[in-house]
């Protein structure tokens, strides 16, 4: 008969160490945000860093950056740094290979002629991926705003920024990816293209082709929109109720439990806007 050992049945840690929620509400507005920036580059000498990602956090400010309520995925593109961008762009993703082809021409490599020749200041294409935004801080725009907000921080006012208008990811009714368009009713899309397409006009955003939107940041448009914008939401506040679980007086662990809307100015776009954005 073998010898094997049963371990001892596991007992709970002493009251002392054992995790205890804690509740707190507090009323928090756009000015208690933080934005964390966060990328990688590989140094590796066959790796492609002409296209570098960047994954951006949403905050509320809790001594620093406290629970994250949404993020935002960035691409950063440089065209000088790879022979042929949507070949690099390709080898990402489907959707970031269709505003690829919408910008740059898929021989050459480069920016087509007619938006490099109207571009204020020719530079980096930042391209907007995905916005992920917890659905209870959706409907006022925020998501936008602070979208915009991270683009200009980014940009140094140079380049082009681009993106394919889509619902925030986990929308009730989203819309399929590019690839899959032929597949979904063409009136129910374009009439969701367009809703979207306005949400994403009140940053300066235009269509240019192929589904596509640009946005120049070497002119003052974006600025004057983020400054609506702020004016807009500045009377935005929300009721919050953080839990916090700690284990012998340390906080191991932080989440955002409730949240209810104090006080909120009518959203410009209610009737055709972005749904949760």
């Amino acid at each position: 008969m073998n010898d094997v050992r049963i371990p001892p049945p596991a007992q709970a840690p002493p009251a002392e160490h054992q995790a205890t929620p804690c509740m707190r509400v507090q009323a928090v507005g756009i000015d208690d945000i933080i934005l964390s920036y966060s990328s990688e580059h590989w140094l590796g000498p066959w790796h492609d860093d002409s296209v570098q990602r960047w994954d951006i956090g949403m905050h509320f400010n809790d001594e620093g950056p406290g629970p994250c309520f949404g993020t935002i995925e960035l691409y950063v593109v440089d065209h000088w740094r790879s022979p042929n961008i949507v070949e690099s762009l390709d080898a990402l993703s489907v959707d970031l290979c269709e505003i690829g082809t919408a910008l740059y021409d898929p021989e050459q490599g480069h920016l087509r002629n007619e938006l490099y020749e109207h571009l204020a200041l020719p530079g980096k294409t930042t391209i907007v991926d995905r916005v992920r935004m917890d659905r209870r801080f959706r409907g006022q725009g925020l998501g936008i705003y602070l979208t915009g907000l991270a683009l200009d921080y980014l940009s140094h006012g140079a380049g082009v920024f681009a993106l394919f208008p889509g619902p925030l990811e986990d929308d009730d009714a989203p819309v399929p990816p590019p690839g899959s368009w032929e597949k979904a009713d063409e009136a129910a899309l374009t009439t969701a293209r367009t809703r979207l397409g306005l949400a994403w006009s009140r940053l300066g955003f235009k269509h240019y082709r192929k589904g596509t939107w640009i946005l120049d940041p070497g002119m003052r448009t974006l600025h004057d929109a983020l400054r609506r914008e702020q004016q807009r939401l500045h009377g935005h506040s929300w009721n919050v109720t953080f839990s916090d679980v700690a284990t012998s007086g340390a906080v191991v662990s932080a989440g955002i439990e409730k949240v209810t809307m104090a006080k909120s100015a009518p959203h410009p776009l209610r009737s055709g806007g972005i749904e949760g954005s």
